[in-house]
């Protein structure tokens, strides 16, 4: 056997070595990363005369100076045209914005805030994993709720299945459903998605499981990174049409609208902006404003007051989210029907 031929067979063993060891990670090692870098910040900053962002039509009612010492804010991608449009209501329009705001999204916007590198963080409430942390430097956050939103379950738009009870939603993420075919659809297997620890939706997700779910393993679920990785895998007809992940309703709904993806009825009740003033969808909560409880300097406070004010919630209506003032109105209607229906 010559040299050229000893040295055929040891290119085509190392190349079909590599083709194996490639097949592999493919076929057994499922668990993936989805990053988007740039992300859709630069979409969202206050002052660039962004269409992204909802103003007020009159002159806000607070408004900072380049004397003040103006609180330093960060916040979860979804959150991210409330807070911009927060600060070009109230800050001076020649400000840094890049001293001002950050961009951080849920992990990276509490790790800021235990640091005391911003002063407000916009989110949904903190995991276990970062109120310990908060404990473990000392600190405790200050929850502020200044609006509503619905946590959701999306597939593929084609997927022929539109609604889930709450039971059969956690069934399939427990493993005790894994076919399509098992909840009205199509004889697929299901293919389930996560998000990362710590993020604002995977936090969300652990508060409608339950503590003691028993989730499927590793082996049978995938991790996205960042909030739009979840969207991009789900959207994936030819290679994921059995998937279903989760999200919150306006990002989906606005942030992410052209994608091919839809909201999934929980218990038949649609995730619409109405059916959460009217608190009918099953999984629904507040949104904050958190701080850390003691460190709110006066401009902080005197922002937070702003929030909860009349033009701070009609700021959060004109985004698209639900405001304190809608559920409430909405809660108050209910009460005075029962009591006319009590009074007959």
């Amino acid at each position: 056997m010559n040299f050229l031929t000893i040295l055929s067979i040891c290119t085509i063993l190392l190349f079909g070595g590599c083709q194996i060891a490639s097949d592999y990670h493919t076929k057994y090692i499922p668990s993936i990363t989805i990053e988007n870098k740039d992300g859709p910040a630069s979409s969202y900053r206050p002052f660039t005369k962004s269409d992204k962002l909802s103003r007020l039509d009159e002159e806000s009612t607070l408004k900072f100076t380049m004397d003040d010492k103006l609180p330093v804010v960060d916040g979860a991608t979804a959150l991210f045209p409330i807070y911009c449009s927060f600060v070009e209501a109230v800050y001076p329009s020649e400000c840094s914005v890049n001293d001002c705001v950050k961009f951080s999204t849920t992990t990276g916007a509490y790790d800021n805030l235990i640091k005391a590198d911003v002063d407000i963080i916009f989110v949904a409430g903190p995991s276990k994993k970062q109120l310990e942390k908060a404990t473990e430097a000392g600190l405790e956050f200050n929850l502020h709720p200044i609006g509503y939103e619905a946590f959701v379950f999306i597939v593929n738009d084609k997927n022929p299945v539109d609604s889930l009870s709450v039971k059969q939603i956690k069934d399939i993420y427990t493993g005790e459903v894994r076919n399509w075919k098992q909840v009205g659809g199509k004889n697929w297997s299901i293919k389930v998605y996560q998000r990362s620890e710590n993020s604002g939706s995977q936090t969300a997700f652990r508060a409608f499981m339950g503590k003691d779910a028993d989730l499927i393993t590793p082996e049978s679920h995938e991790v996205m990174s960042m909030m739009d990785g979840i969207v991009t895998v789900v959207e994936d007809y030819r290679n994921h049409k059995n998937s279903i992940g989760f999200s919150f309703r306006y990002y989906i709904e606005t942030m992410q609208k052209d994608t091919k993806v839809k909201m999934i009825k929980l218990n038949g009740i649609a995730p619409t902006a109405e059916n959460i003033r009217n608190r009918t969808y099953p999984v629904t909560d507040n949104f904050y404003a958190v701080t850390i409880k003691g460190r709110e300097s006066e401009n902080t406070k005197i922002f937070l007051d702003w929030m909860v004010s009349e033009q701070g919630q009609k700021i959060i209506e004109k985004v698209g989210y639900v405001s304190l003032n809608e559920v409430k109105n909405e809660e108050n209607k209910k009460a005075i029907k029962q009591k006319t229906e009590d009074a007959k």
